[in-house]
């Protein structure tokens, strides 16, 4: 449980960066003192302490009043909630230390993907590398040979490239398949694809389920008082476009951690 504390409080200061670098990446320079985003008037330090100043500052700006996007406590929460279960897991130390970058990039494609439905090269090409190297360094129990484990990531991402071939992009964007080839790679052949497989059941869940029945539930929280009408949520239709990242990743962090936790999946 130290380790789990120890990890989890690392991953909120972690948390705070990943938050600069995903609103930052391709613009402003990483370096500088943050400021707000709608008066400009940079934020003390101590309005800058991860998730504590968010809930005390009740997610508004101290000199403008101005929102405070909900983003940064969810990624810093986030981050300390992956690297804690990275901490507390029954492996060897250099594994759970080695996880948390794959864990964070992991969690900065799907912020990036959910806020620009784009998935950037830079990341995912990062990811498949760190994969590699993660497996080569601390391979699994169960050795799959260098040849079997190469084959891996391009047989993950093969089906997600052929629905983007067929579909000429409309179906399934190429970042998907270029982050499922990292996700191959970090699990293996036989789970990498499972991962891939999975994904697609939690997306049509998700869809089904929560997507398309959510304009007639923010209508009814609009008319009884409960919240105010999103127009976005209100336009929602199945030719929406929803990010595939998100489902991805969180496929693969399921299916990473119940390996690392020893728990049974099933085939």
């Amino acid at each position: 449980m130290l380790d789990a504390l120890i990890f989890g409080l690392f991953g909120l200061i972690v948390g705070s960066f990943l938050n600069v670098v995903i609103v930052r990446r391709g613009g402003k320079s990483l370096g500088g003192r943050s400021a707000c985003m709608s008066c400009g008037v940079q934020i003390r330090w101590y309005d800058n302490i991860p998730l504590l100043s968010w809930l005390v500052l009740r997610g508004r700006c101290r000199s403008c009043g101005s929102r405070i996007s909900v983003q940064y406590p969810l990624v810093e929460t986030g981050t300390a909630c992956l690297f804690a279960l990275s901490g507390a897991a029954p492996i060897e130390l250099l594994p759970r230390i080695g996880a948390l970058p794959i864990l964070a990039l992991l969690l900065m494609i799907t912020v990036y993907d959910l806020r620009h439905t784009i998935i950037p090269d830079e990341w995912v090409y990062l990811l498949a590398a760190l994969a590699l190297v993660y497996q080569f360094t601390f391979p699994a129990p169960v050795g799959f040979g260098t040849a079997l484990l190469l084959l891996a990531g391009p047989a993950a991402a093969l089906p997600l490239f052929l629905l983007w071939l067929f579909s000429k992009g409309a179906w399934m964007g190429l970042g998907d398949p270029k982050l499922a080839l990292g996700v191959g790679w970090l699990l293996g052949p036989l789970w990498g694809v499972w991962a891939v497989f999975f994904s697609f059941i939690v997306g049509a869940f998700v869809s089904v389920f929560i997507l398309l029945p959510l304009p007639h539930i923010m209508r009814f929280a609009s008319e009884t008082g409960i919240a105010r009408l999103n127009r976005q949520s209100a336009r929602f239709t199945m030719k929406s476009e929803v990010p595939f990242g998100p489902f991805l990743v969180g496929s693969c962090i399921f299916v990473w951690f119940s390996l690392l936790y020893h728990i049974p999946l099933p085939l």
